[in-house]
């Protein structure tokens, strides 16, 4: 399922294209970590993903969702709710990490250094261990861990 993303007013686009004259191989697009917009914090990170999708985890200052966009169609392709109730959660820029695994066909978010979510873009299918609090079990399944170091 395709979901349209609709940017709220306000939006900082997350990426923006760098080009090298002379050198084809040295464009590349440089991302901005985290952006505030409307009082929801946007985690970015795109440094090991896919060309085509862009990974990225937004709290709206009640809910944590990790995204893989499509970046050529410049829709939300993919979501995945991680929790509720961030205000009792007190989730931290530092405590947040969007991954891409070895392959980049997998997309996933770390809080507090464990894996909380994935997203895998080429079978369509997803891993939640939704987070309650500090101390909810991370996802264990070996099949989901693979190929995120």
């Amino acid at each position: 399922m395709t979901t349209e993303y609709r940017p709220p007013a306000g939006w900082l686009y997350s990426t923006r294209r760098i080009y090298t004259e002379g050198a084809e191989n040295e464009n590349r697009e440089e991302t901005l970590k985290t952006l505030v917009v409307d009082d929801q914090r946007v985690f970015v990170s795109d440094t090991d993903g896919p060309e085509e999708y862009a990974g990225f985890f937004e709290d709206d200052g009640d809910t944590g969702y990790l995204y893989v966009s499509d970046r050529r169609e410049k829709n939300i392709v993919q979501h995945l709710q991680i929790y509720v109730n961030s205000p009792d959660l007190s989730v931290n820029e530092s405590d947040v990490e969007v991954v891409w695994s070895t392959d980049r066909t997998r997309c996933g978010v770390r809080i507090w250094g464990a894996l909380r979510g994935v997203i895998d873009v080429r079978s369509g299918t997803q891993a939640r261990a939704f987070v309650t609090s500090r101390d909810s079990d991370p996802i264990h399944a070996a099949e989901w861990l693979a190929g995120f170091d």
